[in-house]
């Protein structure tokens, strides 16, 4: 049954890639090497790490006082992301400028310029973004896609364009145009010169230890990754994390093949057992996770696995096939899941959808979406009716502004800019398949993050 869950995957429409993605989230921020102890420096919220944070110099220009896009009535903005791995997205970003154009900022709105498909490429998504800014003359980008790498956002950083993603890419950390909606997941990328380049997301280990209810002494973890540079590094991030929280890592390789059909789990659950692991976390591709999760199962592991990519309302109902495979899998989201269904911010997330025409429900990408935009309102809020790219510059990364501060305190993370740039918010949630359902194990909450030292 297992070795048919890519064909599963592909016919309900859930992209390979997409898992890709979020394991690359997964694998950001840490280091190599022998770590020996965490110490936490709160997150983007605030703490040792925002503070250094702050003190550290941005790459890019300043703003002149550009002021394409903008009108005395409009604000126009762009988007480009993935369709096939991410519907919703384009929803949940109308969601928010809709609530924001029923006031008006400062007597303008946001005019959205249709989104762009980059069809999951790189070249595509360059010339897609180029267009944006040359031809529609747009003032911000945001973005949901893996493809937005350095060819796109020094073009944006060149020109001063506010652009908006997840933070997992070079050009969200460090840079001054680039504004991730958690923060800087990647500080890995950083130059190794900069202090903050050892930064460890603590969601990554001590949500799914509190999950476990073991003391971190007794816990033995073990990761098996794609055969992958993500895969790697990822692989090294967990370590370091796990054995500097007091941990016992067991199990530690990026062996798994990409792409290939009728995997054989056998001798990667076999190696794993020998390890007598108590938390798997299994960092494959998308469509692999189940037939991992449920082989474990058939070969008698009775702790816990958990992966990052396969929390997708409306997934499970779509395939018994795959609901069986995942069962009792925790999932570790950095969404507020839409099952919190008393969380104030999931309630205004479903009725901003509503108001603006909308099926109220939640995907992976429509939280994304309106999490980007939500981010982007509040900075041209701040800004005021003067806008140009010097008075945003001046204002959203003068170091006395911040991201949702001010929504539901369940919702996203706290950002401090320009701390923001270079650290995460560390926000996730831990849920669980059960049936057909997920259910929530860990509610949604921001933890802290560490810098490991050897």
């Amino acid at each position: 049954m297992v070795r048919n869950l890519r064909g599963v995957v592909s016919r309900i429409g859930i992209g390979v890639a997409a898992g890709a993605l979020v394991l690359s989230v997964a694998a950001a921020g840490g280091v190599a090497g022998a770590a020996t102890k965490a110490v936490p420096g709160g997150n983007a919220s605030g703490g040792s790490l925002a503070t250094t944070a702050k003190k550290v110099a941005l790459v890019g220009p300043k703003g002149t006082g550009l002021t394409r896009g903008i009108t005395s009535t409009s604000i126009s903005v762009g988007c480009v992301y993935t369709s096939a791995d991410y519907a919703g997205y384009v929803g949940g970003i109308q969601a928010a400028f809709y609530e924001a154009n029923l006031k008006g900022i400062d007597g303008r709105k946001i005019n959205l310029v249709p989104c762009k498909d980059d069809t999951g490429g790189v070249q595509s998504n360059v010339s897609e973004v180029e267009q944006l800014v040359q031809q529609n003359q747009v003032f911000a980008l945001l973005s949901l896609t893996e493809y937005i790498l350095p060819g796109s956002t020094n073009f944006l950083s060149t020109n001063q364009v506010p652009y908006y993603g997840w933070g997992f890419n070079p050009g969200f950390c460090g840079y001054r145009w680039g504004f991730g909606w958690n923060g800087c997941l990647s500080p890995v990328l950083l130059p190794a010169s900069n202090p903050l380049h050892n930064v460890d997301e603590g969601n990554l280990a001590t949500a799914i230890i509190k999950a476990s209810g073991l003391p971190n002494s007794k816990v033995r973890f073990a990761v098996q990754a794609e055969n992958s540079p993500s895969g790697t590094s990822g692989n090294a991030d967990y370590d370091s994390l796990f054995k500097a929280l007091g941990a016992k890592v067991v199990y530690s390789e990026a062996n798994f093949p990409l792409t290939v059909t009728g995997i054989d789990f056998t001798p990667y659950v076999q190696a794993i057992m020998a390890a007598k692991p108590n938390i798997v976390f299994i960092s494959t591709p998308f469509a692999d996770v189940g037939g991992m999760a449920s082989a474990l199962r058939a070969a008698g592991y009775k702790g816990i696995t958990m992966d990052f990519v396969t929390y997708s309302p409306g997934l499970l109902g779509s395939s018994a096939q795959l609901a069986s495979a995942l069962q009792g899998e925790d999932i570790n989201t950095q969404v507020v899941p839409q099952e919190e269904t008393s969380s104030p911010f999931v309630k205004s997330e479903l009725a901003a959808l509503k108001a603006s025409g909308q099926q109220p429900f939640l995907t992976l990408g429509t939280s994304i979406g309106y999490a980007e935009a939500t981010e982007l309102v509040e900075q041209l809020q701040a800004v005021g009716k003067n806008l140009n790219t010097k008075t945003f510059d001046q204002t959203v990364n003068g170091g006395h502004f911040s991201n949702f501060a001010n929504i539901p305190a369940d919702g996203l993370g706290k950002l401090l800019w320009p701390a923001a740039h270079f650290i995460p918010s560390d926000c996730a949630a831990i849920v669980k398949v059960s049936g057909t359902v997920y259910n929530v194990v860990n509610p949604y909450k921001c933890y802290t993050s560490y810098t490991i030292k050897s």
